[in-house]
């Protein structure tokens, strides 16, 4: 994408969302992965660069920092032990890979809806191989989709304002998981705690129970996670507690109440 491009893109109403996501792949996304994550992150750790301490439930790193949204996902991985995980969305497969080496016992699993990013998922981490798939979270529900214990994404929903998409999104997000769900977003994207109420009060997401939790990760980084059980953690009333102390921004928030507002929900 070339510089002009760039810019009548970025004052699109729609920029960073599910729109043109070839040129997001193969541009902007690995552009940001080399430029901004790699030149400050630690992105493509050894198995022996890795620990996991659970009495503190914190991961460290031998050399060098994970980005805080990594290190929380690998965290909230340790500390709920499930038997699988699947990660919708997986770029460029940093998280799969990483949690694949410091958990070895744990199936993980990715997917991403273009092929272009699993091609440079592969590319980054070639012993991945099977474990990544092409899946288009928004699709209706497919019985050919893996299911886990623990289903999580990282910045995907945010990007997410056709229509009910993201609704659609998150409910088949449940049905794909067994126990629990985490969501590693930015939390003015979407109402995402509202949304997931009125999904549950209208008989979308399948399960028999819902629990709204926040997730702390040890470097700062917030997150929802979803599960079947209470668990001992803080309990999400309202879109503000996952907010609390974020600078806002009215722009997002204005989108968010657009998205909301189009889902209809129950009979």
């Amino acid at each position: 994408m070339g510089l002009l491009n760039r810019l009548f893109y970025k004052n699109r109403k729609f920029y960073d969302d599910d729109f043109d996501w070839n040129n997001y792949t193969t541009d902007s996304y690995e552009r940001r992965v080399k430029g901004d994550i790699e030149t400050k992150h630690l992105a493509k750790a050894k198995q022996e660069d890795l620990s996991f301490d659970a009495s503190t439930g914190k991961v460290s790193v031998r050399s060098g920092t994970l980005h805080e949204n990594h290190q929380l996902i690998l965290e909230a991985i340790g500390w709920l032990k499930p038997k699988s995980v699947h990660e919708v969305g997986c770029g460029g497969g940093d998280h799969v890979a990483h949690a694949s080496k410091l958990y070895p016992e744990i199936r993980v699993t990715g997917s991403d809806r273009a092929e272009g990013q699993l091609d440079l998922a592969k590319r980054r981490h070639p012993e991945l191989g099977d474990k990544l798939g092409l899946q288009d979270i928004t699709m209706p529900f497919s019985t050919q989709w893996p299911q886990a214990e623990l289903i999580y994404s990282q910045a995907v929903l945010m990007h997410i304002h056709t229509a009910v998409s993201h609704f659609v999104g998150l409910s088949n997000m449940t049905r794909m998981a067994s126990q629990y769900v985490l969501l590693m977003e930015n939390y003015q994207c979407h109402n995402f705690v509202s949304d997931i109420k009125a999904l549950w009060e209208g008989g979308h997401l399948p399960w028999e129970s819902l629990n709204i939790h926040r997730f702390d990760g040890s470097t700062g980084a917030r997150a929802i996670l979803l599960s079947k059980d209470k668990l001992n953690l803080p309990l999400l009333n309202s879109d503000a507690d996952i907010r609390e102390g974020l600078e806002v921004s009215q722009r997002r928030l204005k989108r968010s109440g657009e998205d909301s507002a189009r889902g209809t929900f129950g009979y």
